[in-house]
C-alpha cells in the first residue's frame, strides 16, 4: 500500500476527493496532505443536488489527528458550485464541519480531551493546539449537541443559580429532573435569566411541564408565571431551602442564649451548634447523651430544635389538606413562643405556603441539582474560574447537558 492509499483509507476520503500529493518535511515533524477531486459536479451544501462546478476558491488547510510523531495537515481548493436555486456556494467537504479549520477527527479527540481532563487547558497540552482554539471546538460541539437534541417532555424540572466567580455572579440552571441533565443555562439569575431558558422550550414541552422546583426565589417565581401565563405548572419550593432557613434561625437562638448564658457563667450550649443542625433520625451516637440532656432542658435553643423537627414532619404528608393542617397548628406553636428568628420562618413559608405544600403533589426538590454541584463546582476549579458567564454555562452543558457532542 502506497502513502497515497494509507491516508485515503486512513481519511475514510470518498469519491470524488483524492490525494493529488503528499509532502512530508521531516525536520519540521509535519505531514502536509493534499486532496483534489474528479468530477465537474458536486452536490449543493443546501439542497443536495447535483451542480456543476463554476470554480475554486483559495486553498484551505485543517489540522488532522498526528500520524506517528508528526503533525498531519489537509489542504484542499474549495470548489464552488452554481446551484440554479441557491446560487454559488462553497460545497461542503466530508472531513470537516464547515467554518472549521480542523477535521472531524481531530475535533473528536479535543472532545475527548476535555472530557478526560475536564478542562479546555488540559486538552491544549494533550492536543498541541491554543486555548483559543480548543474553547472553540468545546463551543462548536454544544451548539451541534444542541441543534441535535431532540423534543423530549420534561414533565419535571428544577431551577436553580450557580456562582462561577468571586462576588455576585452567577448562572441560571434549568434540570430536566426526569432524565439527570442540565437543560440549559443563562447568565445572571434574574427573571428575565429563567425566562430565556425556558422560552427554548416548544409549545408542546411547555405543555407537558408539571411541576417546577425551586428555591423562594422571587424573580424565577415571576419568570415561570410570566412564561407559562394560563398554564401554569406547580412551583415547589425547594425542602431542603426551607428547612434551611430554619436551621439558620436555630443557630442564632443558639448564638444569643449562649452569649445570655456566658453571662451567668454557663456553658450549656458550647460546643453543640454541629449538633443541633441534624435530623433525630441521622443524630451520630456520640451526641446521645448530650442530645438527651438538652431535649429535657427549658432552654430556648431546645424549643426551636423541637421546632425544627416539628416543621420537618411537614413533607410527610400524605395531601395538601394535611399539610396545611400541619403548618397552621405548627406556626401556632411558633407564635405562642413568640422568638424573633423562627417568626421570620414562619412568615416566610405562610407568604408561600401553597407553593410549599405543592409538594405533596409532586415530591421533587433542587436535590439532584445540588447533587450535580460538586461536578459543576469541580469544572469552575478545574478551569480557575470563569471570567464570564457565557463561557461557564457552555462548560456546563459541555459536561452536565446530556448532549451528542461528537461532529
Amino acid at each position: 500500500m502506497t502513502d497515497k492509499q494509507t491516508y485515503t483509507a486512513l481519511l475514510h476520503l470518498p469519491l470524488p476527493w483524492f490525494i493529488s500529493r503528499m509532502d512530508v518535511r521531516v525536520e519540521a515533524e509535519e505531514a502536509h496532505v493534499f486532496i483534489s477531486h474528479h468530477h465537474e459536479q458536486m452536490p449543493c451544501p443546501t439542497c443536495g443536488k447535483l451542480c456543476n462546478v463554476r470554480d475554486h476558491g483559495n486553498e484551505r488547510t485543517w489540522r488532522h489527528i498526528d500520524l506517528w510523531q508528526a503533525k498531519s495537515f489537509l489542504h484542499a481548493q474549495m470548489p464552488r458550485i452554481d446551484c440554479p436555486e441557491h446560487g454559488v456556494l462553497t460545497v461542503d467537504v466530508p472531513w470537516a464541519v464547515p467554518h472549521s479549520r480542523f477535521t472531524k477527527g481531530f475535533e473528536a479527540r479535543v472532545i475527548i480531551a476535555i472530557q478526560a481532563s475536564k478542562t479546555v487547558e488540559g486538552a491544549t497540552q494533550i492536543m498541541k493546539i491554543s486555548w483559543d482554539e480548543a474553547r472553540g471546538i468545546m463551543e462548536r460541539a454544544v451548539a451541534r449537541g444542541l441543534l441535535r437534541r431532540e423534543e423530549l417532555m420534561m414533565p419535571n424540572l428544577a431551577a436553580d443559580e450557580k456562582s462561577y466567580k468571586k462576588g455576585r455572579h452567577f448562572v441560571t440552571l434549568l434540570m430536566d429532573l426526569d432524565r439527570g441533565r442540565i437543560y440549559g443555562t443563562a447568565p445572571e439569575n434574574s427573571q428575565e435569566s429563567l425566562e430565556a431558558v425556558l422560552k427554548t422550550l416548544s409549545k408542546a414541552q411547555k405543555n407537558a411541564v408539571e411541576a417546577i422546583a425551586m428555591d423562594m426565589h422571587l424573580p424565577f417565581q415571576k419568570a415561570v408565571e410570566a412564561v407559562f401565563h394560563d398554564n401554569m405548572p406547580a412551583i415547589v419550593h425547594d425542602r431542603f431551602h426551607v428547612v434551611s432557613q430554619m436551621n439558620d434561625a436555630l443557630k442564632k437562638v443558639r448564638n444569643d442564649e449562649a452569649k445570655e448564658l456566658a453571662t451567668q457563667g454557663r456553658r450549656d450550649l458550647i460546643g453543640v451548634q454541629q449538633m443541633i443542625l441534624y435530623g433525630e433520625e441521622n443524630l451520630p451516637k456520640k451526641y446521645n447523651r448530650r442530645f438527651a440532656k438538652l431535649k429535657k432542658s427549658e432552654l430556648k435553643t431546645a424549643v426551636v430544635h423541637a421546632q425544627k423537627e416539628v416543621l420537618r414532619h411537614l413533607w410527610d404528608c400524605s395531601c395538601v389538606n394535611d399539610a396545611r393542617r400541619h403548618f397552621k397548628q405548627w406556626a401556632t406553636w411558633c407564635r405562642k413562643a413568640a422568638n424573633d428568628h423562627v417568626m421570620k420562618v414562619v412568615n416566610m413559608i405562610e407568604s408561600r405556603l401553597e407553593n410549599v405544600i405543592s409538594y405533596c403533589r409532586h415530591p421533587i426538590s433542587t436535590g439532584p441539582l445540588e447533587g450535580m454541584n460538586s461536578i459543576i463546582m469541580a469544572i469552575r476549579r478545574a478551569g480557575r474560574g470563569y471570567h464570564h458567564a457565557k463561557s461557564f454555562g457552555t462548560a456546563i452543558m459541555f459536561f452536565c447537558g446530556g448532549l451528542n457532542l461528537m461532529p
